[in-house]
């Protein structure tokens, strides 16, 4: 009985270690998606009221577990107009956060740091959670946006 006890809870687990992770995957392509179909480049800002936030004002408090997800963090669906339907059962939906994190000029056009004309880098942080609180799953990626 102890043996199938614990096999059980090592199912259940790793459920919840596959939904918490499925869903902040599902957050990180709801982010791009918003962003990437974005027309103009998006001005950033120290609080992330303009959906990007300055470098260096949120990617370092997700590392250190600083970065407060419920008030600061934009909820799946928020911004892209997809459902958050299938996160029903799960302890939160999942949320983003996209920040400025580089700029590369464009090496041909000499005023190109007034113009902004080059490569943009953004990083995305996701969460995701599982049916705990406890179950959760934070992934990051990059993204690159050409300005010309």
């Amino acid at each position: 009985m102890r043996g199938t006890a614990m096999e059980e809870r090592m199912a259940s687990n790793s459920w919840e270690h596959s939904r918490a992770f499925q869903a902040a995957e599902s957050a990180l392509l709801d982010a791009g998606q918003w962003f990437l179909f974005q027309p103009d480049l998006i001005d950033s800002s120290s609080d992330g009221s303009t959906g990007v936030w300055a470098s260096g004002s949120a990617a370092q408090r997700v590392v250190s577990s600083t970065f407060d997800w419920s008030t600061e963090g934009v909820v799946y669906g928020d911004s892209s107009g997809n459902s958050s339907a299938l996160f029903g059962d799960l302890y939160g939906p999942p949320r983003y956060v996209i920040e400025e994190a580089g700029f590369e000029p464009s090496d041909s056009d000499p005023d190109t740091l007034a113009k902004k004309t080059g490569v943009f880098y953004y990083s995305i942080s996701a969460i995701g959670y599982g049916r705990s609180d406890g179950s959760r799953s934070i992934l990051q990626t990059t993204l690159k946006k050409h300005n010309n």
